[in-house]
């Protein structure tokens, strides 16, 4: 019998290499790491810079998926709501939403999803503008 994986810790990792490029390139922190515990299960990397911080998120669970949220921080600390990859992505003109699924439905689609975001936010932070609109 074999083990089961461990979605959140495998989330974690392979987020880690996929969304490398946050620090490498684009100047962001190293990412923190949050245990989700909130009627469900899940993890959280959290990418910080002055004026923006990036969550990039696994929910476990029944209906399982993986998100992103972008959330601009002003000049005097100030932070907005923030907005999902997927709206900014097609808000911008990235391409469609499809580009950016979140429906996760077993390791291997978790996996995949992880890259497809990484893939999605490379893409939109060189089109990103100063500001974005709240939801």
């Amino acid at each position: 019998m074999g083990r089961r994986p461990n979605l959140p810790e495998e989330f974690r990792s392979e987020a880690r290499i996929a969304f490398a490029f946050l620090v490498e390139s684009e100047g962001l922190s190293e990412p923190e790491d949050h245990d989700l515990r909130w009627g469900f299960y899940g993890s959280q990397l959290t990418y910080h810079r002055a004026d923006l911080e990036v969550r990039i998120s696994f929910y476990g669970g029944r209906e399982s998926e993986v998100c992103a949220r972008l959330i601009l921080i002003a000049p005097d600390g100030t932070r907005g709501r923030g907005a999902s990859l997927d709206g900014l992505y097609t808000a911008v003109g990235c391409g469609p939403p499809q580009d950016v699924p979140g429906t996760v439905h077993n390791r291997r689609s978790m996996l995949k999803r992880i890259h497809q975001h990484a893939e999605a936010l490379s893409r939109l932070l060189p089109r990103l503008p100063a500001r974005f609109p709240e939801p």
